[in-house]
């Protein structure tokens, strides 16, 4: 497991990307979806009232606040062929409690998300670019 705590400071966020584990008949619609859905369920608040609307580019993005928490998804369209390219979603989630960290929203998400080998490919930055974690090869050269 990955200790986020580390990464953890004031106005610090996880930008994590997450895609499909199995690319065939992808749709950006439903796999933001999905995502959107699981993410409700690890973090164990429905988003209710959730807003989503059409990006530009034929992506989709995903907008939820309460007093705890706000999360956000853009589900984009797959293209090209780098690494990023492989996780077209981009998911961050900022507790606004002050008994939970984003830390610890992360490592929930993080472990969620990678569980199974069938689920996503994820690969999570700290906010100044640097990769913290990942469940794919995403290469050395950052």
């Amino acid at each position: 497991m990955t200790d986020f705590a580390q990464y953890d400071g004031f106005k610090r966020d996880f930008d994590f990307y997450v895609g499909p584990a199995r690319p065939d008949g992808f749709r950006t619609r439903e796999f933001g979806d999905r995502l959107w859905a699981d993410v409700s369920r690890l973090l164990g608040v429905p988003f209710d009232g959730a807003s989503i609307t059409p990006g530009v580019d034929s992506g989709y993005e995903y907008w939820f606040e309460n007093e705890d928490l706000s999360a956000s998804v853009y589900s984009s369209p797959m293209e090209g062929s780098g690494v990023l390219d492989q996780v077209p979603a981009s998911l961050t989630v900022i507790s606004r409690s002050m008994d939970v960290a984003n830390s610890e929203l992360a490592e929930r998400l993080y472990a969620g998300l990678t569980a199974s080998d069938d689920a996503y490919l994820v690969a999570v930055f700290e906010d100044n670019g640097m990769p913290i974690a990942a469940n794919f090869d995403i290469g050395d050269d950052w």
